[in-house]
């Protein structure tokens, strides 16, 4: 019974040692970028886009991710074509007037090894809330922390179905693929 005593002293102790040595970062929304890319289902045609992060913070306790959530300004979605562009905020895909932004929060705590991780969590795009796995990259230096990745999104599990080929079978012509790739730079300053 002592022994279980000192074990949960012990534990309670480094559990709180932890908690101290945990430091929270900002996210720089004016140094952090997401580019988006999205292609024909049955042919090479593909446009590219980027999107702003609206608000952002990170908790790094260590070599451990213990909380994140990041806020995308939906409306920020950008085409160097306005009728694209436009075409894209409204209702046939991200609805960007009802949904005006897209959040991503962590729902597992993650460790870093050898400057990647998986972030485990859950993104939430025009009201739809999924699950996703994103392999990142993480450097880390006396300015803070910045994390890249490049990562598959399937837009119809958020609603965004227009034109699918896998919604709309028979659909041939102006199929555009189920995927879109997102890519991030996101520089995160410590509070």
């Amino acid at each position: 019974m002592r022994t279980l005593k000192i074990i949960s002293v012990v534990f309670f102790l480094l559990l709180g040692l932890q908690s101290i040595n945990a430091q929270s970062f900002e996210l720089d929304t004016k140094k952090s970028t997401f580019f988006w890319t999205g292609k024909a289902a049955f042919n090479s045609y593909s446009l590219k886009g980027t999107i702003d992060a609206k608000k952002g913070a990170m908790i790094i306790s260590d070599t451990v991710i213990s909380a994140m959530n990041i806020t995308i300004d939906m409306k920020s979605l950008d085409h160097e074509n306005n009728d694209l562009k436009n075409h894209l905020k409204n209702e046939d895909f991200f609805e960007v007037k009802k949904y005006s932004k897209a959040i991503f929060t962590l729902e597992k705590t993650t460790k870093i090894e050898n400057h990647k991780a998986i972030l485990q969590g859950k993104l939430t795009i025009k009201g739809k809330t999924n699950l996703e796995r994103i392999p990142v990259n993480i450097e880390h230096n006396d300015s803070g922390i910045t994390i890249t990745f490049n990562h598959t999104i399937d837009r119809t599990k958020y609603g965004v179905n227009h034109n699918s080929p896998s919604i709309f079978k028979r659909m041939k012509e102006n199929a555009i693929a189920d995927e879109f790739i997102l890519k991030g730079k996101l520089k995160f300053d410590s509070d």
